[in-house]
């Protein structure tokens, strides 16, 4: 039935919630299974300094600097910003290695990607370039003003037509049943 099922992840619970439908897939039809996390590309982390900020004194340095002004000095940084998007990027890994496990450990063949970037924009690409039978995806159920203002990446890849798109709507996303009067 399908060879290659990519599932787009963001960390949140109502994404997760398309992970059971997947594994039910899986039982019925042996596919390779890729679990895809993009994230927002870090910067630099400057470092912060403790205690109370004490005025510089205006002095001349041995630089040349206009009278009265400080010369600039570069920020200083805890990590730079290859640094903290290689630490992104393992965190994610880690997530989708978690979230990922039942299914590898069912046996299943299962890869992770991260990529950093715009999400729809990032996820067609990436479905593009492997060939993906199916794209599972969960809605969040923004709908009416609050859908169209807020750009749905489920939206935009389902319109990218790369591949078909099953949509879960997770259970905490739907509205409760009325109640029944007693």
């Amino acid at each position: 039935m399908f060879k290659k099922i990519l599932v787009p992840l963001d960390g949140s619970p109502l994404a997760e919630q398309a992970l059971p439908l997947v594994a039910a897939l899986l039982d019925a039809s042996p596919a390779e299974v890729t679990l895809l996390s993009i994230g927002e590309a870090p910067s630099p982390t400057r470092l912060r300094h403790k205690g109370l900020r004490r005025p510089l004194p205006l002095v001349a340095s041995a630089t040349a600097a206009p009278q009265g002004m400080l010369p600039a000095t570069p920020p200083s940084y805890a990590e730079s910003k290859d640094q903290a998007v290689e630490r992104r990027d393992h965190e994610l890994l880690e997530y989708l290695d978690r979230v990922g496990r039942p299914l590898s450990g069912a046996g299943h063949a299962m890869h992770a990607a991260v990529h950093f970037g715009d999400p729809a924009k990032e996820i067609v690409a990436f479905a593009e370039q492997g060939t993906f039978d199916l794209i599972v995806m969960a809605t969040h159920g923004r709908s009416g003003l609050s859908g169209t203002l807020h750009e749905s990446v489920t939206a935009a890849v389902i319109r990218s037509g790369v591949a078909p798109v099953l949509v879960v709507r997770p259970a905490c996303a739907m509205p409760a049943a009325p109640a029944t009067p007693g």
